[in-house]
């Protein structure tokens, strides 16, 4: 009796986490008993992977970040180095985490392992970086972007656009009118959609800014509601704590952070892959990001060497300003709440940024592509010779 296929999964963060269970899934289908392991969150747990570590707690932005978790995750590393040694796998799958998954690929590649990078690390940008490893440290690359698959074929690399795989699970479960009805909003008035993201950083920076920004646009606009979509990984109490006493009408949800996208009329985004999924659903937005002192300097020290004009992910895909972006000491609640009076339906602005974001929809390819991976996956598995 042959022993079943083994993969080993290694993905780092929230959007990471929920992408590779979807290809997880797509490839059980075709493969029920493969045996499957690895690094990442509850919805690669829930999709069959056996994880070595949960890796929810591992995101970090900016450098300063980074080096609060850099000593867990290199504990980590060596440790699933010794596992693979130990337990080659058929297959290595790495999903973005470029810090930690690209030396892990070279150290991979070196030992004989197929590699099979999902999402690899920048894939957003319209260049290469000088020195770019991945052609020659992966067996097969599956890029959301169509330049970005471009660019790594011309570095040498097999890589592949088969459409970004968010186009098969952003939709909503609720009408318009079944979300007003479930969480007792008024169905004619204003509905403000606040996702104050799910690090910690993130949301403790966010929430207070927020809360006033809502107290200003209801003094504006009496008609506002908020609905504010609660990642998995805050505390409720957290939310509470921040808006108890406000006067202004809100409610918190979890698990439908997909219907407050789709039934808002405008959304207070912070920066992440949350304002990609917002614009898939068309929905206009700010996009807001605010973090400590050390984030703020390194983002204006490396801003230039980055080439970095936006961080929204709507404005970087097609390269202009589409969603406003207010960061650090300017995303105020005096500038949240002037200029969403300029977005709100009924001005040229909500109209203009609707037809943006369905230009920012059409790049991304047609729904499928966690299907058109699945089988990229499967050829590079039983391909009988590495790269």
């Amino acid at each position: 009796m042959s022993k079943p296929v083994t993969i080993v999964c290694v993905a780092g963060e929230a959007s990471g986490d929920a992408s590779c269970a979807g290809l997880i899934q797509a490839v059980r289908q075709q493969m029920p008993d493969v045996r499957l392991w690895g690094v990442g969150g509850r919805c690669m747990a829930s999709a069959g992977v056996q994880l070595l570590y949960d890796s929810s707690g591992w995101g970090a932005v900016g450098v300063m970040e980074a080096l609060r978790v850099a000593p867990a995750l290199w504990v980590a590393q060596q440790n699933l180095k010794r596992r693979l040694a130990q337990e080659p796998p058929d297959l290595l799958v790495l999903v973005d985490f470029g810090a930690f998954n690209v030396p892990l690929a070279k150290w991979a590649k070196r030992k004989g392992t197929k590699v099979f990078y999902y999402f690899p690390p920048g894939s957003w940008r319209r260049y290469l970086p000088r020195r770019n490893d991945l052609p020659s440290c992966t067996d097969c690359i599956i890029t959301p972007f169509p330049w970005s698959a471009e660019l790594l074929r011309r570095a040498g690399a097999n890589a592949h656009f088969v459409g970004h795989p968010l186009l098969d699970r952003v939709r909503p479960t609720l009408s318009a009118e079944q979300f007003c009805k479930q969480l007792g909003l008024d169905a004619d008035g204003l509905r403000i959609g606040l996702l104050p993201g799910s690090r910690r950083q993130e949301v403790h920076a966010l929430l207070p800014v927020m809360r006033r920004a809502g107290e200003l646009l209801a003094e504006r606009e009496p008609r506002a509601q908020f609905v504010l979509a609660l990642a998995p990984s805050v505390p409720e109490e957290t939310v509470r704590r921040v808006f108890s006493g406000t006067r202004i009408r809100w409610r918190m949800v979890q698990g439908m952070t997909y219907d407050v996208m789709a039934h808002s009329h405008l959304l207070w985004c912070c920066s992440g892959t949350a304002t990609l999924e917002a614009a898939i659903l068309g929905t206009p937005m700010l996009i807001l990001y605010r973090g400590s002192l050390l984030m703020e300097i390194e983002y204006y020290l490396r801003k230039r060497s980055l080439h970095l004009t936006f961080i929204g992910l709507p404005n970087l895909i097609v390269g202009r300003s589409i969603c406003p972006e207010l960061l650090q000491h300017s995303a105020t609640p005096q500038n949240i709440s002037a200029l969403s009076l300029t977005l709100l339906p009924g001005t040229e602005g909500h109209r203009q940024q609707r037809e943006a974001l369905q230009e920012v929809k059409s790049l991304l390819g047609e729904p499928g592509a966690t299907e058109r991976a699945a089988r990229l996956l499967l050829e590079c598995l039983n391909a009988n010779t590495t790269r």
